[in-house]
Parts: C-alpha cells; sequence; structure tokens
C-alpha cells in the first residue's frame, strides 16, 4: 500500500464519511443516480402501467423534491 493510501485508509474523515454512509443505510436511506439509467425507467412503466417517458419524468420529479421545505405548512 503506497504512502498516500495508507494516509487514507487511516483518516478521521474517512471513517466520519464511512460512519455517515452506515447511519444512512441504517435510517432506510439509499443513494440514487441523478438520472434514471434505462433498466429503472423500463421497471418504473411497468410497475406505474404508463409509458417510459411518464416513469422518467416521475423519477426526476422525486428526485427534485426537497420534502416541500419551500411549501407552507
Amino acid at each position: 500500500m503506497g504512502r498516500m493510501n495508507r494516509e487514507i485508509a487511516g483518516s478521521r474523515h474517512l471513517q466520519r464519511a464511512l460512519d455517515a454512509v452506515a447511519a444512512m443505510g441504517v435510517s432506510g436511506v439509499v443513494v440514487v443516480p441523478e438520472l434514471p439509467n434505462p433498466c429503472m425507467i423500463d421497471a418504473g412503466a411497468r410497475a406505474g402501467d404508463v409509458s417510459k417517458e411518464t416513469a422518467a419524468r416521475i423519477y426526476r420529479a422525486m428526485i427534485d423534491d426537497d420534502g416541500g421545505a419551500d411549501r407552507p405548512a
């Protein structure tokens, strides 16, 4: 293992990042691509009985939504 790799492997910053990723999994959060790939679009279209274009729009709308932060309560 090179010097840089040893520094990274033992770094506090790396450990914090790994801990954050582990916490995301425990809380049910997942990381997904910003744009759906063709297989994802096909699966969404079948599941929702909609066109591929509609499935792609739905995916993008969900990714772009901020959880209602800008909407009044």
